[in-house]
């Protein structure tokens, strides 16, 4: 055999052995040379979304009130808010809330006027204000506190919030009618299909959904007079959460 030939059949030879080491497994042509890298079968899944939600009854209600002073002499504006912020928790705590359910914020501020070319006239209002968070935990004796505290000097409400002090409970009931729903929706997923439902690959929650108090206040418009109780009603408050669930198919 010629030189030629031979390096012509060392060249084949190595081509086929490449592409048999790359050569992966299926059901109709097994791999029989280098099978390190067979290919895995693709998993079959089901992926499904499952809702949970419960209504409960509120146990708290928390109420965003606060004094506003303003005045050109900031020892003025200063004096005259510490009078009605302190007639102010004394009327809320005459109302049966206790010292530690009050949560009281102290700000100071200055605005200054304009002209009307919007140049500055040098003169100064200040503003002090007296923020109080209030928990609430009779319901009943809600509207009689609001009507107390503003009687006594509060002039800009930020709200009230009807929530649960601990919805631990509520959280976990909804959690598992997710859970329910999610393995409801795959079986009848499954049978429409005519494949079965088999373990669960992968669970993610999200969506968690709780009325718990507002973090931030947004100040009404300051209000005078009256002073009589709010007519007010907790209604009920809903708690809810998705889960997402990934099921093999057998």
């Amino acid at each position: 055999m010629s030189r030629k030939w031979m390096l012509l059949g060392m060249v084949v030879a190595a081509v086929l052995l490449a592409a048999c080491s790359v050569t992966t497994a299926s059901p109709d042509k097994p791999c029989t040379v280098n099978c390190n890298g067979a290919a895995q079968v693709t998993q079959r899944t089901l992926s499904v979304t499952g809702e949970g939600s419960v209504k409960v009854a509120p146990d708290i209600a928390v109420a965003y009130l606060s004094v506003v002073s303003r005045d050109p002499y900031l020892n003025k504006a200063w004096d005259d808010n510490n009078a009605k912020a302190e007639a102010v928790i004394a009327a809320i705590q005459g109302q049966g809330v206790k010292a530690e359910d009050i949560r009281s914020e102290f700000n100071v501020t200055q605005q200054e006027k304009y002209d009307q070319f919007g140049q500055p006239t040098g003169d100064i209002t200040y503003i002090v204000t007296h923020s109080l968070t209030v928990t609430v935990r009779d319901l009943t004796k809600v509207g009689a506190m609001l009507g107390a505290a503003q009687a006594a000097g509060v002039n800009s409400i930020g709200g009230v919030t009807f929530t649960l002090e601990d919805p631990t409970a509520a959280i976990s009931q909804a959690r598992a009618l997710a859970v329910a729903n999610a393995r409801d929706r795959a079986e009848e997923l499954a049978k429409g299909l005519g494949v079965k439902v088999g373990k669960v690959i992968t669970v993610n929650e999200y969506n968690v959904s709780v009325p718990y108090p507002a973090a931030d206040k947004a100040y009404a418009m300051g209000i005078g007079g009256g002073g009589s109780s709010v007519p007010v009603s907790s209604g009920t408050s809903e708690i809810s959460l998705n889960v997402g669930v990934v099921f093999e198919i057998e």
